[in-house]
């Protein structure tokens, strides 16, 4: 997966751990209408949480249309991330993996802004997990 940017990408770490978990194809992105765009380009960078798991959150329209249009922008980037497993959690702390982003697998603390958008009180943990995953305080 090639990287468009001099931000930090972790998918040459991240991709040897996935035959470790289930469903790995979650955390590899690269989907039908995904936007890649040059990080350097960009003079705010959003990253989009969708507190649940991926197969769960990529459906949901509100976060579609807030991607499409943010990525509309010149001035702006925005990616993807989205709870993970309990599995990938298990393997990204013991490898010291932060939570990222499906796009371009940066990690979610470099992001400008974090945008959650949440269907239910469900995902209140998810994204404390999130977060912890981060390193971003609360």
């Amino acid at each position: 997966m090639a990287v468009t940017s001099s931000a930090r990408s972790l998918w040459s770490r991240l991709e040897p751990l996935l035959p470790l978990v289930s469903k790995p194809i979650q955390y590899v992105g690269g989907e039908l209408n995904a936007t890649p765009k040059n990080w350097d380009a960009a003079t705010v960078r959003w990253a989009l949480m969708y507190p649940d798991a991926y197969e769960v959150g990529l459906p949901n329209q509100g976060v579609a249309i807030l991607y499409e249009v943010l990525n509309e922008q010149d001035w702006a980037l925005a990616e993807r991330t989205y709870a993970v497993f309990p599995d990938m959690e298990r393997v990204m702390r013991e490898h010291h993996i932060p939570q990222f982003t499906v796009d371009g697998h940066r990690p979610i603390g470099d992001f400008d802004l974090l945008g959650i958008s949440f269907s239910t009180e469900l995902g209140y943990t998810n994204m404390l997990t999130a977060l912890d995953l981060a390193g971003i305080p609360l």
